[in-house]
């Protein structure tokens, strides 16, 4: 079953030429705000949908933003870069009418983690241009299951409708794929030339025990994966018994359970406002 799953990943699509040249000249110091505008402008559809949530009342715009150069000098080239990779993710990674789950509550929970997650940062993380990682970190870390749902349909939810509340999602994938979605996503990850900690932070969102010796990313996921599915932004594949963040999680981004309601407790409201994101996914 490893080998078949392996060869799907090599049939993955890669990003677009379009979004591949835009992770290009992001990681590249020697890139301009010149370089990435032209990057974008090569794809017109995308050029509008970027800045359709640039113009959501998520970033909250005095005026109306109509040029992706005045979009980098609002927001930044990292924040664009992934504004630009979330519009492809939620394109691609979009199954179609009929799935045989709940499409939106799953890209609902993305999004919820990938505000937790950005949350978190903004508490946590100094420099703002590695903050809008930690969004894009949350929003991916479940590609996974997009890829087993859409390779192996009924087999898949065949497996996820016996998970009892003792159950552990990750264990039983192990057992019936030999992967879990987990793994899955993070090879997925590298295959797009995603940088390493985007990668990590997939493959380790759901271990708890992790020395967090260079980033925090992958305890913020973690973090907001739990606290997401605890409070109202579960995507209901998997067991309903998830443990809420305990001191021990906080302790990973030395912080206390305590900081968790003056960080987290906006969230729904963040959440509406950030809608938008998943009306990318029709368009």
């Amino acid at each position: 079953m490893k080998k078949v799953i392996l060869s799907y990943i090599e049939k993955v699509p890669a990003l677009s030429p379009t979004i591949a040249k835009i992770v290009q000249l992001t990681s590249n110091d020697m890139s301009s705000a010149v370089d990435l505008v032209q990057a974008i402008k090569l794809d017109p559809a995308l050029t509008v949908k970027v800045l359709n949530l640039i113009n959501s009342s998520y970033f909250g715009m005095p005026q109306e933003v109509t040029s992706i150069n005045r979009a980098i000098i609002l927001l930044g080239m990292n924040t664009i870069k992934n504004l630009a990779l979330s519009a492809e993710v939620l394109s691609s990674f979009n199954p179609a009418k009929g799935a045989l789950f709940n499409v939106d509550k799953f890209w609902q929970h993305s999004l919820a983690c990938a505000i937790s997650s950005k949350l978190i940062a903004q508490k946590i993380v100094k420099d703002p241009v590695k903050r809008e990682e930690y969004f894009i970190a949350g929003l991916i870390h479940d590609i996974g299951k997009i890829f087993f749902i859409k390779h192996f349909p009924r087999d898949y939810l065949s497996m996820v409708k016996k998970i009892g509340p003792a159950d552990s999602l990750n264990h039983k994938e192990k057992l019936v794929f030999s992967m879990d979605h987990a793994e899955v996503g993070a090879l997925i990850a590298e295959k797009w030339a995603l940088p390493p900690d985007l990668v990590a932070s997939i493959r380790l969102h759901h271990e708890k025990n992790v020395k967090d010796e260079t980033s925090f990313l992958p305890a913020s996921v973690y973090i907001s994966n739990l606290y997401c599915k605890t409070n109202g932004f579960g995507d209901d594949i998997g067991s309903s018994a998830v443990p809420m963040p305990d001191e021990q999680d906080w302790a990973r981004l030395k912080l206390r359970k305590a900081d968790e309601a003056a960080i987290l407790t906006c969230l729904p409201e963040k959440v509406e406002e950030a809608k938008v994101f998943l009306q990318v996914r029709s368009r």
